[in-house]
């Protein structure tokens, strides 16, 4: 399960649910196999590399497939 896998990060809570909200593109409550991948993308990025967790996901980070949800009608605050 997704979510056991970013408890065992090591992140709070308040980073967690950050990232989860970031990578739950379809807002659906759940991951599929291309937003779980962001999610380990995000987790790597604040534990590797020291990065902060941005306010809004980049659109490179975004799947292609992914994209069209947020494009027309969509969120457009997560790109």
């Amino acid at each position: 399960m997704a979510k056991d896998v970013l408890v065992k990060t090591g992140l709070g809570k308040d980073e967690l649910r950050q990232i989860w909200n970031l990578s739950d593109i379809d807002r659906d409550g759940y991951f599929d196999f291309e937003e779980y991948v962001v999610a380990m993308f995000l987790c790597d990025a604040v534990l590797q590399k020291g990065r902060p967790i941005p306010p809004s996901l980049p659109r490179t980070v975004v799947p292609p497939k992914k994209r069209r949800l947020l494009e027309g009608g969509g969120d457009m605050s997560v790109i």
